[in-house]
C-alpha cells in the first residue's frame, strides 16, 4: 500500500469516526421539560389548580400524573389529545399539604419518546 493510499484510509476513517458520533449525538438530543409550574422542587403555600409542564420544543404529551408522599394517585383533568405544544396547562384539584412527584411522558416530533419526574410541596402558612 502506498503511502497515499495510508494517508486516504486514515482521513476516511476519521471522516466516518466524526459522521458517527455527530449521527449518534443528534438521536441523544431530544426534548427535555424546561421548567413548570409549581416550579421543580418549589414549596408553595397555596395549592395549586393546575400544573403546567414547559417543554423546549413541541412534544405530544402522553401522559401525567401526580403521586402524593403515600405513593396516591391523585386525579388529574388530563387524557391526550395528539396535539403537538410545547406547554400544557393540566388542571389538579384535592392538593393538600405535603410533598407531591408529578410524572410525566411525552413524544417528540421525531417520535422520540420521553419521560421524566419532578416534585414539588405544599407547606402550611
Amino acid at each position: 500500500m502506498t503511502k497515499l493510499n495510508k494517508q486516504f484510509s486514515k482521513f476516511k476513517t476519521v471522516l466516518l469516526g466524526t459522521v458517527l458520533f455527530a449521527s449518534a449525538s443528534s438521536v441523544f438530543a431530544h426534548v427535555q421539560l424546561e421548567s413548570a409550574t409549581p416550579e421543580i422542587n418549589a414549596s408553595v403555600t397555596t395549592a395549586p389548580s393546575k400544573i403546567t409542564l414547559n417543554f423546549g420544543d413541541e412534544v405530544m404529551l402522553m401522559s401525567m400524573k401526580v403521586i402524593d408522599s403515600q405513593k396516591n394517585s391523585i386525579p388529574v383533568d388530563y387524557s391526550m389529545d395528539h396535539s403537538m405544544k410545547k406547554s400544557f396547562d393540566i388542571p389538579v384539584t384535592g392538593l393538600t399539604q405535603g410533598k407531591y412527584m408529578v410524572g410525566w411522558a411525552a413524544m417528540g416530533k421525531d417520535g422520540h419518546h420521553m419521560k421524566g419526574t419532578y416534585t414539588f410541596s405544599i407547606e402550611s402558612k
